[in-house]
């Protein structure tokens, strides 16, 4: 988890700085509302996304002495087709089918969240014209799952 979460995201970042400090770009790391504290059953990949969200404040500290912004965006559950392509049996398939129709249900948007979603909040982040003021941050987008602790505590 810790490889995956973190360190390839560190080892990315070293070798997109030059650039970055050159153009003034930004990061924007992709955490999960999992790194958040409430409780889950996915024990290593909370702790991983929580060091993702920590290691984003602290790099965000260093870099905009740079001219490099850094942030991150901590989704909630998201529509893809990630049930399918991850090769889970067929009764796993469903149960994961099952619970994305109750969350649907269960957030206060009355949806969970499509890729083109969290796609314009990472474009926001990383337009400087847009959000040059937003430095360190790890932007919730949940459809407002947490403020309910209705997805989170079913994972």
């Amino acid at each position: 988890m810790v490889n995956v979460n973190v360190s390839s995201t560190i080892r990315l970042s070293q070798l997109a700085l030059p650039h970055l400090e050159k153009t003034k770009g930004a990061i924007v790391n992709i955490s999960s509302i999992a790194a958040h504290p409430v409780h889950t059953s996915q024990a290593y990949y909370g702790a991983a996304k929580a060091c993702l969200d920590q290691m984003t404040v602290q790099m965000a500290g260093d870099l905009i002495k740079k001219g490099v912004r850094v942030n991150g965006v901590n989704p909630g559950p998201v529509e893809t087709n990630f049930i399918v392509t991850a090769g889970l049996t067929k009764e796993a398939q469903d149960q994961m089918y099952g619970a994305m129709n109750s969350a649907n249900s269960a957030v206060p948007l009355g949806r969970i969240a499509r890729p083109e979603d969290i796609g314009k909040v990472i474009i926001f982040l990383a337009d400087r014209s847009q959000s040059e003021v937003i430095i360190g941050q790890r932007i919730v987008a949940d459809c407002g799952s947490l403020m309910k602790n209705t997805i989170v505590s079913a994972l």
